[in-house]
């Protein structure tokens, strides 16, 4: 996610918890309006989002898409399906949830761990809530909690959850993968509410999991790609009684050690299998100018007795930094990431006393398998006019209109208007494109790998 120098600083910086609650609502928004429009953009459409979503929002977690349910949920087994939980419904159909009863209690409002399952490398926790409790406007509630301390170490060790009223007040549900390479037989898993609807405090567990028996399945296959300097090798499958897990060690140049490996997996009779999520990172390290990283993908389903094998098909989002132009350089102006063939092509820049206006192009035409919707979409947000003392600071972009030159070879004018933008100097101000957000949603594809699960 390499937004030279934006990515180190995300890492150290605190956000407050509106801006959390607020960036996250317009990932949401974005992201269900990009899987309507365009099916065929890969699972993770985050990069080019609101830039503070992503110190929260990214791939370690396993977020099952939150089902609108009816009030008044009081079974175990309901709160697996209300939050679509395959996993949880799988092993409860088992008997193999673990039962809980752990209450915490704080400014008015009580907190219970409900029930926990570790299964292979997936984790899963329910937790009811009660007490007053101002409601969102679709009579749900939301809470932000944080898992292991917030590890700087630890991927999304902060994230929001929704809570569906029930019976006696609400109902919530948190999924994600184990963090760490090692899978211990059993553990406490730390999670904290740091706020329960409108009210802020400390509602603090150490949650027992013990793991439920698992196999794991040895593998020494891999790919690369000399020119990328991308290399990908499968060292392990985990077999859950309910989820498999797909251990890889992906290595990458130093400029690209925000890469994030993404994976495509089809069984012995050719169908997709479903992965909830991938790109977990739970080891980096640098050796030889090389950036080493022990990664982990997630399927919500035992491959037992169901294929022999699975195909997988490893994708890379390649980091690649913002490009800057100046309003006064000369055109026309290429653009090129340096490890992908992705290209804007900026044909004019045409500077007015109300409007700052560019024509440009995107990879000279070439729709490389996605539907116009997703290049319009890029030319409406990632090519911007900012303020070239604030160009690695993401805000609310100046207004501007997208107008459509030429669909099929992918030409775009955007026309930002500076009418309200006192003493306006061309020298301020600079053309930002967001070269991560094409390369992130046109991953680098790499030859498949063939793993037998037997």
């Amino acid at each position: 996610m390499e937004k030279k120098p934006l990515q180190e600083v995300y890492e150290k910086i605190e956000v407050p918890k509106e801006g959390i609650l607020e960036a996250i609502k317009a990932g949401k928004k974005r992201a269900s309006q990009d899987a309507t429009n365009n099916r065929s953009i890969p699972r993770k459409i985050v990069w080019s989002i609101v830039a503070a979503a992503t110190i929260i929002v990214s791939s370690s977690f396993i977020s099952p898409t939150l089902s609108h349910v009816l009030a008044k949920v009081p079974l175990l087994g309901d709160v697996y399906s209300a939050f679509n939980d395959v996993v949880g419904r799988s092993l409860q159909s088992q008997d193999l949830i673990t039962e809980l009863n752990h209450t915490f209690s704080a400014k008015g409002v009580d907190v219970t761990i409900t029930s926990a399952y570790y299964d292979g490398a997936v984790i899963g926790v329910t937790f009811s809530v009660e007490g007053t409790i101002k409601t969102e406007e679709d009579g749900r509630i939301q809470g932000l909690y944080e898992i292991f301390d917030g590890k700087d170490g630890i991927s999304d060790s902060k994230e929001i959850v929704y809570m569906e009223p029930s019976d006696n007040g609400y109902i919530g549900h948190i999924q994600l993968s184990y963090p760490k390479t090692e899978l211990p037989s059993e553990t406490s898993f730390p999670l904290e509410f740091k706020s329960i609807g409108e009210k802020d405090g400390s509602w603090r567990f150490n949650v027992p999991i013990n793991q439920l028996p698992y196999e794991t399945v040895t593998v020494d296959k891999g790919t690369n790609d000399e020119d990328a300097k991308i290399n990908v090798h499968f060292d392990s499958i985990i077999e859950g009684k309910a989820s498999t897990a797909i251990n890889y060690t992906a290595t990458f140049p130093l400029e690209g050690k925000h890469d994030q490996v993404r994976l495509e997996a089809y069984d012995d009779q050719g169908k997709e299998i479903n992965i909830s999520s991938d790109g977990i990172d739970l080891e980096t390290s640098e050796e030889n100018d090389k950036v080493i990283v022990k990664g982990r993908s997630i399927i919500p389903q035992s491959l037992k007795e169901e294929t022999g094998y699975i195909e997988v098909y490893p994708k890379v989002a390649l980091s690649v930094p913002d490009y800057f132009i100046q309003l006064n350089d000369a055109t026309p102006i290429e653009i090129k990431a340096e490890r992908q063939d992705i290209i804007v092509g900026v044909e004019k820049i045409t500077t007015g006393d109300k409007t700052v206006a560019y024509d440009f192009q995107i990879n000279n035409g070439k729709y490389m398998n996605r539907d116009f919707t997703f290049f319009h979409d890029f030319a409406r947000n990632d090519v911007t006019l900012v303020k070239e003392s604030e160009k690695d600071i993401y805000k609310e972009a100046i207004k501007h209109s997208v107008e459509v030159i030429n669909k099929d070879n992918l030409r775009f004018r955007v026309t930002f208007d500076i009418s309200n933008i006192n003493d306006f100097n061309i020298d301020d101000y600079v053309i930002r494109i967001n070269m991560g957000s094409l390369s992130s949603n046109i991953p680098f594809e790499l030859d498949r790998v063939k793993i037998d699960l037997h």
